[in-house]
């Protein structure tokens, strides 16, 4: 993550430590000259020394000047670095294979995205203070050594040692941040449960009590568990290091000035170390911040490994798919396992063929590999044997996601967008409310400036303007999976009847997955599924 920051604006970067680094060696110096007063004053030569206070208003002026300046630049910096990170795990999303993101989950992909990035943000945040603090000891250290060196040694070597053991300590939480974070992803997944299966919850108080009991409580409880544990070991090494700075002021205080320790150097050891405790408070605390920085780090750095792709441009325009002849499934196989069912299951091997303007419906019983064949042809899936032709011209990595974007499609589980992404808005507004007015939606939703004016509709009503999109689109070749299946009568006659065999004198090919045998006589063809295998499709007699 620092490389992303140092690759954005590496002189930006050197700016910020430069000014962050000179704000802290002004406080040092500043911290010498009221010391210079103090001595003074107590030597009896009062505190009009015009020189003294000069120097005093002048690094008192650098000191705010060069905070702020590091402060405001690490603003833009972090913000921007940030801004670039989430993008580019949104970039690494949508390139990805689409099987990949399906066993990494969404709940992981969320997590990522939002508690991930949000420590990464409040870890970049402290940097500014890192460097003031930092320098701010290192100066008031160099100072002391100008004092007297030899105690500067023995100082020295007690801050080396606590800085030595308070690292060893701190290193403690590690196993315990990295189980929170795991199991930060399993709560993800049972809030998205319980938001999604209120409805089920709702109507089944057993299920309810038992899904709250062994899932969101105990997951929720041994969060808090590996949280607590985390932070009780970072306070251990946070109070060790107080114990060590609280023996420095003992030693300062009644051991130095039994060895002969002048009182001008025990006063100016004494203020100085008085005057670190905030610059080392804030060290110590930024470092449980830094420990969940790095295993926010880990997670992104292993979520961009799992979606890596090699390098791959997304295209900016949809290629045309211009005089295409025939679409060929030849010898195509696809297996996995059914966790539901914990068995294996296999798609093909099959042989398909389809042509421009056909009205395909695709049959067969739950769990048959309908979807799983319509994934595949949508590209969305890869063959593990045999080969998609377009033409003749077979389907591959190099040519794959222009190939998707000819295709349309309304999925069971589809997703509305609350806004025409990829659409002129003044081009397709007056196609648009023609088939709102058609899908009799006019009266429910409106679009201004491209955006939708609600999404809050029934499934049915979403379905109809997911349909409505799809057709904006116009591509050559159009699944539909099950989408008269939360249509009343009336849109469910309309879609078969109407709407498909437009698409189709259109020139358009149409795959539907479809239960729906009294609509079946109005396909070209039907393709009947049995547990993975086209098998012969017999028109069912009324």
């Amino acid at each position: 993550m620092l490389g992303l920051l140092w690759r954005s604006s590496w002189r930006i970067v050197m700016l910020v430590i430069v000014m962050g680094a000179v704000s802290g060696l002004s406080s040092a110096l500043l911290v010498g000259q009221i010391n210079s007063a103090l001595s003074g004053a107590w030597a009896g030569r009062g505190w009009q020394d015009t020189q003294l206070l000069w120097q005093f208003a002048g690094l008192s002026a650098v000191l705010v000047l060069s905070g702020y300046y590091s402060r405001y630049l690490s603003n833009h910096l972090i913000e921007k670095a940030i801004c670039e990170l989430r993008l580019h795990i949104s970039r690494l999303i949508l390139a990805a294979p689409y099987p990949r993101l399906q066993a990494l989950g969404k709940a992981q992909l969320l997590a990522n995205l939002t508690e991930d990035i949000s420590k990464i943000a409040r870890a970049f945040l402290v940097l500014p203070e890192l460097c003031v603090n930092a320098a701010m000891v290192l100066g008031c250290l160099a100072y002391l050594a100008w004092l007297s060196w030899q105690l500067a040694l023995v100082t020295s070597g007690i801050v080396v040692f606590g800085v030595l053991s308070y690292k060893l300590l701190s290193t403690l939480p590690s196993k315990s941040l990295a189980l929170a974070r795991e199991e930060y992803d399993t709560l993800s997944r049972h809030f998205r449960s319980l938001i999604e299966g209120i409805k089920e919850l709702k109507l089944h108080q057993r299920r309810s009590v038992a899904f709250m009991d062994a899932s969101i409580a105990t997951s929720a409880k041994a969060y808090r568990r590996y949280s607590v544990s985390a932070a009780n070991a970072f306070l251990f090494a946070y109070q060790w290091a107080n114990i060590l700075f609280y023996l420095m002021l003992g030693l300062i205080l009644f051991v130095f000035p039994s060895y002969g320790v002048g009182q001008d150097v025990v006063s100016g050891y004494l203020l100085v170390f008085l005057f670190i405790m905030g610059p080392l408070s804030v060290l110590t605390e930024t470092v449980p911040i830094f420990a969940s920085l790095k295993v926010a780090t880990n997670k992104i750095d292993a979520l961009g490994t799992a979606l890596a792709t090699g390098p791959q441009a997304m295209p900016t325009v949809p290629p045309e798919w211009s005089a295409w002849s025939e679409l060929c499934l030849q010898g195509v196989t696809h297996s996995f396992h059914r966790e539901q069912e914990n068995r294996h299951f296999t798609l093909g091997p099959i042989d398909l063929v389809f042509k421009p303007g056909e009205l395909v419906f695709l049959v067969g019983g739950n769990g048959s590999g309908k979807t799983t064949l319509a994934m595949l042809l949508l590209g969305l899936y890869l063959p593990e044997n045999g080969v998609i032709t377009v033409n003749g011209v077979a389907v591959t990595a190099a040519n794959r996601d222009a190939y998707r974007q000819n295709f349309s499609a309304v999925f069971s589980d589809f997703h509305l967008f609350d806004a025409l992404f990829g659409f002129d808005s003044n081009v397709v507004n007056a196609q648009v409310l023609a088939f709102l007015e058609k899908l009799q939606l006019h009266h429910k939703v409106s679009v201004q400036d491209g955006k939708f004016s609600t999404l809050d509709l029934s499934q049915g009503q979403r379905k109809r303007l997911a349909l409505l999109i799809a057709y904006l689109e116009d591509r050559p070749f159009y699944v539909f999976d099950e989408w008269a299946a939360d249509q009343d009568p009336e849109f469910k006659a309309l879609f078969y009847t109407e709407l498909l065999p437009a698409l189709s004198n259109r020139g358009k090919t149409v795959l539907v997955i479809t239960h729906d045998d009294r609509y079946f006589h109005l396909a070209h063809r039907c393709i009947k599924l049995e547990e993975g295998q086209i098998t012969p499709y017999q028109q069912e007699m009324p």
